[in-house]
């Protein structure tokens, strides 16, 4: 097929690729600020624990309030998108986070720091399924893969420059500062999120989206595909992994490392940055080589460098060690995604990733809940092992009992299921 395409320049093919919507580049824009305002915080909650006299496993278990709230409010929250509008609910989501930001530095009691965790959880719930239905709603269906690979890097982009920019003005200039600027990025999103102009799509559901609907479309899929079952295992596990992440290392990092904030959010980013360089090109070659090999040798990249982790004396191997690691996910995490896809029967995706989020956010809720106790039972480094180990688990059992589901030029049979047979 000769002709014009033949003719345009790479810029211009480029250009060709991703011109999206205008309304999507808004959708965009809205989740790299958003996302910014998420990493301001994240360096800061254990410190900001401290100050409320919460013990580690208090602090885990308020953490644990997040994922639980978003967990069961993910399933209403995605029938008001169908019902209300999804720019509405987005808007309600993300104005809901610049309250409670804002309340956090007016607390002085762990109860209320736990309810603000809870109603951030809500907040979440509010905001995910509708913004992935209004980026479906508004994108061309030949440019949906283009449109969420544009998404994950928007939140990457927001993630990458927070973390280390909250624990510079935390440490550097004053602690709430962060809190008032993440408040601030909020109303900001909101108010770009209104200049999109949302189509009118008419939703036709044969059953109530809640918990079993998910979880019933989850089991068909599951008796058609058999590696449906294990990826899902690892996203337990993964959730679990999330939540030592978000809370566990750094814990490590401050007390036991005596890293400062500026250090451990300059620790985060240099994660985040691996991730945004890595996942794109390991994408691409999983389409071109198969999913399964880039979830073991990036599973055993990431379990390897958090089982280090445990051992770490200094800072600069804190460094080396968060970018080992994330190069694991980063390698790991497209095959992940696409080999979930092609074990899906794309009339419920939908359902069965709402089942799958919501096993991860189980995931969570374990990790923060039990890891402040570990910490404080065993040993400081007893959480990063174990969620080393459990990590290793999952994906020794995507190495023996997974077959690939994607290779270029032919059929891969998955437990005597056709792989693609959905498609």
């Amino acid at each position: 097929m000769s002709g014009p395409k033949e003719g345009k320049s790479v810029p211009g093919r480029i250009r060709e690729t991703f011109a999206l919507s205008r309304d999507f580049s808004v959708i965009v824009l809205a989740l790299i600020i958003v996302s910014l305002g998420f990493g301001l915080l994240s360096p800061l909650m254990p410190t900001f624990g401290e100050i409320l006299g919460m013990s580690e496993s208090e602090l885990g278990a308020a953490y644990s309030l997040f994922p639980l709230a978003f967990v069961f409010a993910l399933p209403p929250a995605g029938l008001l998108a169908d019902k209300v509008g999804r720019k509405r609910m987005i808007m309600s989501g993300v104005l809901l986070f610049g309250v409670t930001t804002f309340a956090m530095v007016l607390i002085t009691e762990p109860y209320q720091f736990a309810l603000l965790r809870a109603l951030e959880g809500v907040g979440a719930a509010m905001v995910t399924p509708a913004a992935f239905a209004l980026t479906l709603d508004i994108v061309p269906e030949g440019k949906r893969g283009v449109a969420m690979g544009a998404e994950g890097t928007a939140q990457l982009l927001g993630g990458l420059a927070g973390p280390a920019l909250g624990g510079v003005i935390a440490g550097e200039m004053n602690f709430y500062i962060p809190f008032y600027l993440a408040a601030v990025l909020s109303v900001v999103c909101a108010v770009i999120v209104s200049f999109i102009h949302e189509p009118k799509i008419r939703s036709e559901m044969d059953e109530k989206p809640s918990i079993m609907s998910m979880f019933g479309a989850w089991r068909r899929n599951a008796a058609q595909n058999d590696a449906l079952l294990p990826l899902t295992v690892r996203g337990l596990v993964m959730g679990i992994v999330q939540g030592l992440w978000a809370l566990g290392l750094i814990i490590f990092w401050r007390y036991e490392l005596d890293m400062s904030l500026t250090e451990v959010g300059f620790a985060l980013s240099l994660g985040m940055a691996t991730m945004a360089v890595g996942t794109i090109p390991f994408g691409m070659m999983s389409d071109k080589y198969g999913r399964k090999p880039f979830i073991i040798i990036g599973g055993v990249l990431m379990a390897g460098g958090l089982a280090t982790m445990a051992f770490a004396t200094e800072i600069w191997q804190v460094y080396v060690l968060v970018a080992f690691s994330q190069f694991g996910a980063a390698m790991s995490n497209p095959s992940v995604g696409a080999m979930l896809g092609d074990a899906m029967n794309p009339k419920e995706r939908g359902r069965v990733m709402g089942a799958y989020q919501t096993v991860q956010g189980i995931g969570n809720i374990i990790g923060f809940s039990a890891l402040g106790v570990m910490y404080e039972k065993i040993s400081p480094g007893a959480p990063i092992l174990v969620c080393a180990v459990a990590l290793a688990a999952a994906t020794s059992i995507i190495a023996l009992f997974v077959s690939e589901t994607h290779r270029t030029g032919r059929k891969i049979m998955s437990g005597g299921v056709r792989s693609g047979s959905f498609d």
